[in-house]
């Protein structure tokens, strides 16, 4: 029996086993790294290419669907599309600091997929689960900062008159560009501080004493 035939004989629990065991045999290798808390792990790009291809070879499609209370992974058989099944998990939206909230939504996205197909096509702990749970929020504090808040330190630093060269070296940093998203609030702070105080001095009416 040729393997297109094969697969037609095959219920969809057949089709995701054989997928699960060609998998677990897959050379896969960990991209992803935590350079904070020292240990590498799976990023969702390091195993949904050979997934999709075990897929399309056994007549699989996967979906996924989001809320905010929920992430679904529905697993069809695309030779009698009444077969599926489908694994869920509750939702926990991420909250990264200095992040816009469809940023947070992405994050918990990308996070929820990855732990699916994790769970969908059993990775084995040992081999693939351990620091697949990457902590976003100490990456992202570490990460510099985006275009925008470049944009906005550096129109605070003209409104406030400040030297760009003292204020680099203050923060023992080169350029604008090299601040951090940890680093960012505070130093907006400073100069917003800064900016509040000009402000009052320069409202201050002159009482001629």
């Amino acid at each position: 029996m040729s393997e297109a035939k094969e697969t037609k004989t095959m219920n969809i629990h057949q089709k995701l086993q054989r997928c699960r065991v060609e998998l677990q045999k897959a050379d896969l290798k960990k991209t992803g790294e935590n350079k904070f808390s020292h240990y590498t792990y799976f990023e969702l790009s390091d195993f949904l290419p050979k997934i999709n291809e075990l897929m399309d070879k056994y007549g699989l499609v996967a979906l996924f669907a989001f809320t905010l209370e929920e992430a679904k992974l529905t697993i069809i058989n695309t030779e009698n599309t009444e077969e599926e099944i489908y694994f869920s998990t509750p939702i926990a939206l991420a909250e990264l600091k200095g992040c816009h909230p469809i940023q947070n939504i992405g994050a918990t996205q990308t996070y929820a997929r990855r732990y699916l197909y994790v769970m969908a096509f059993e990775i084995a702990e040992s081999d693939a689960l351990d620091g697949t749970e990457p902590d976003e929020e100490a990456m992202l504090k570490h990460k510099k900062i985006d275009i925008a808040k470049v944009a906005t330190i550096k129109e605070m630093i003209k409104k406030t008159d400040s030297d760009e060269k003292l204020f680099l070296d203050f923060y023992k940093i080169k350029k604008v560009e090299d601040i951090t998203n940890g680093n960012f609030t505070a130093i907006l702070k400073t100069l917003n501080n800064k900016l509040e105080k000009m402000e009052k001095e320069n409202n201050t009416p002159d009482l001629g004493i």
